[in-house]
């Protein structure tokens, strides 16, 4: 990593000139990667970091006899940042699923609501678990997540497993974007499902879908 003082009134500005981001999009789409929960992510290491973030420049201020620790906050900061596009993956699958289930929460009483339901009665029903199991008047509500196209697949092997083996339930699936899911995937398992949501920052089509479900 290559870092620029530069001296201003009282101290130091500690910065990487935008080198930062602009080895990250060597291999990764800025677009994506710094958008939704990986923004988020992106935010929390700066944070945890002391360092801010301006038109692509990582940076930190320190005072004048700081020099030293201005540059080791930012070297420590950005070997952070550099492995974002490495392990963001899996923090982003956490964190989707985390917040998917605080949005469901905030909508759907504990005793209504099931994680990782088994649907009883259902041979080998281990193997196609549903996300979310939401209770309605009539036919329960199976809710899935879906991060990636690896999902999108599962999903839809799931629901037309269940309902090919008798089970009766409506189908609804919230992406985390449904953009970064190809095509092909999406319109199957659309098909496959009831309700879609295309986005997970659509918390009032998801509010609205479930009470429109568990009221039905």
């Amino acid at each position: 990593m290559i870092a620029y003082a530069t001296q201003m009134t009282g101290g130091w500005r500690v910065s990487d000139m935008g080198t930062t981001l602009m080895r990250l999009s060597y291999e990764n789409d800025l677009s994506k990667l710094l958008t939704g929960a990986r923004q988020k992510l992106f935010s929390s290491i700066l944070a945890e970091s002391g360092l801010q973030e301006h038109d692509g420049e990582i940076f930190t201020e320190v005072p004048a006899d700081a020099l030293t620790g201005g540059l080791f906050t930012l070297g420590q900061g950005v070997i952070r940042l550099e492995d974002l596009g490495l392990w963001t993956q899996n923090r982003v699958e956490s964190t989707f699923y985390d917040d998917l289930k605080a949005i469901i929460a905030d909508i759907v009483p504990d005793a209504d609501l099931v994680e990782n339901y088994i649907v009883p009665n259902i041979e080998g029903a281990e193997n196609y678990p549903v996300d979310f199991y939401i209770k309605t008047q009539s036919n329960p509500l199976y809710l899935f997540g879906v991060l990636n196209k690896d999902k999108a697949m599962l999903s839809t092997i799931i629901i037309q497993h269940l309902r090919a083996s008798g089970a009766k339930f409506d189908a609804m699936v919230v992406y985390q974007d449904i953009d970064a899911v190809p095509r092909q995937h999406t319109k199957r398992l659309m098909s496959a499902a009831n309700d879609t949501v295309a986005s997970i920052g659509e918390r009032d089509a998801i509010k609205e879908k479930i009470e429109h479900r568990r009221a039905a």
